[in-house]
C-alpha cells in the first residue's frame, strides 16, 4: 500500500481534488471539448474518439485549464460556482488549483515522511511530490508532464500526467525519432543536457507547449494505442 494513502491529510486533499476536478470536467461545454480534441488529434469528425480513458484526461485537462481556442477554463467556471467552507480542504486545493503550473518533473527516491522526492526539470528545483501512483517504486527515475499545485510543504499533481521518456523530449526538440514500439514498462529518463534543457526552457514559453508535448506522448503510444478512425 502507498504509504501517502495511509495519510489522512494526504487523503483529505487528494478527496477535494477529486471534487473539484470533476466538477470542473461536468462544466467543460461541446465546442471548448472539440477545439481541444482537433489540437490533439483526438476529433472523429463528429465527436472527439481515443483508445484509452488517459488520452481523454488530456482532453479534459487542457479543457479545464488551458483551453486552446477562445474558450473559457472550466476551472473558472467550478470557481464561480463553489463556495467552500473557509479554512477547509476543499478552499485550500481550490485555491492552490488556480495557481497550478505545468511542468515537466524527474521522480527521485521516496521521502521517508510519504511521497517522492523530484526535480522540477524546467526551473531546476528540487520538490516533494504527493502522489500515492507515481509514488510506487516501478516509477522511480521516470519522468512525467502536468500541473502541479503547492500545498503546505509539497506539491500535487492537479489534472493529467503524461509520460516523459528520451523519445518525447527528442521529438519536442525537433530531432526525428525512429518508429518504435510503446515500451512494455516506461523508461527511466536520461537527464538532458544543458543545451537541450535550454531549448526546452525557451519551447516551454510558447503557448502550444503542453499540446505539443502531449501529443508527442500520444503519438509514441506513452497513453495507450491511438483510436483507429
Amino acid at each position: 500500500m502507498s504509504q501517502l494513502a495511509t495519510l489522512p491529510r494526504y487523503q483529505a486533499l487528494a478527496a477535494a481534488r477529486e471534487r473539484i476536478l470533476t466538477g470542473a470536467a461536468r462544466r467543460v461545454p461541446a465546442a471548448a471539448m472539440a477545439s481541444q480534441a482537433r489540437a490533439m488529434g483526438l476529433w472523429g469528425g463528429k465527436e472527439p474518439i481515443f483508445g484509452h480513458d488517459a488520452q481523454l484526461g488530456l482532453l479534459l485537462d487542457l479543457a479545464v485549464f488551458a483551453p486552446v481556442g477562445d474558450h473559457t477554463p472550466a476551472l473558472e467556471r467550478e470557481v464561480r460556482a463553489s463556495a467552500p467552507a473557509e479554512g477547509s480542504e476543499h478552499a485550500e486545493v481550490l485555491a492552490a488549483a488556480q495557481q497550478a503550473r505545468f511542468t515537466l518533473f524527474h521522480l527521485g527516491a521516496p521521502a521517508p515522511q510519504g511521497g517522492i522526492h523530484a526535480m522540477d526539470i524546467l526551473r531546476g528545483t528540487p520538490l516533494l511530490l504527493w502522489d500515492a501512483v507515481l509514488e510506487r517504486e516501478e516509477f522511480q527515475g521516470c519522468a512525467f508532464a502536468g500541473r502541479l499545485m503547492q500545498l503546505g510543504e509539497a506539491e500535487m499533481t492537479c489534472g493529467a500526467t503524461a509520460p516523459v521518456t528520451d523519445d518525447v523530449l527528442q521529438m519536442v526538440l525537433g530531432f526525428p525519432v525512429p518508429e518504435a514500439p510503446a515500451p512494455s514498462h516506461l523508461p527511466a529518463l536520461t537527464p538532458p543536457s544543458d543545451e537541450d534543457l535550454a531549448s526546452l526552457r525557451e519551447q516551454a514559453k510558447q503557448p502550444d507547449f503542453t499540446v505539443r508535448l502531449y501529443r508527442a506522448a500520444l503519438n509514441l503510444g506513452l497513453l495507450g494505442p491511438l483510436p483507429k478512425r
